[in-house]
């Protein structure tokens, strides 16, 4: 910290002033010069934090926004063919009995074939029909 040199100056300052016979008009002098010292310091300080704050605003903002586009972009479309019974999962609607019917009833030559070979329901293929793909 660029406080920590001022202060110790100013407490070793008043330890010296203290202990010394000096009079008290150079004491106070003394005591005022290191407080000054302190004050520019904390000017400093408070300009380079004020500095970091707004960059870890920026950073921050960016960050969201990273997270934002992330979300907004499309997944991509789940393989019939060859996606696993956890991948066919993430489909909306698929569960693990789904899933199974699903790779049982491999190899699919269209995405219609999912929903016309009764694989899944009408509501189930309209869910996910555009979240599928056959490669």
């Amino acid at each position: 910290m660029k406080l920590t040199a001022p202060i110790a100056l100013a407490i070793s300052l008043l330890l010296v002033a203290g202990c010394s016979h000096q009079d008290t008009e150079k004491t106070k002098e003394e005591a005022a010069k290191a407080t000054q010292q302190i004050k520019e310091g904390s000017k400093v300080a408070a300009v380079e934090l004020k500095k970091d704050v707004k960059e870890a605003a920026k950073q921050t903002k960016a960050a969201a926004e990273g997270v934002k586009q992330g979300l907004q972009t499309p997944d991509k479309a789940v393989n019939v063919n060859s996606a696993t019974k956890v991948q066919l999962q993430t489909l909306p609607g698929v569960d693990e009995e789904t899933a199974n019917r699903i790779i049982a009833g491999r190899p699919y030559h269209t995405t219609d074939e999912v929903g016309t070979r009764g694989v899944v329901s009408p509501d189930e293929f309209t869910a996910i029909k555009s979240k599928i793909a056959v490669k």
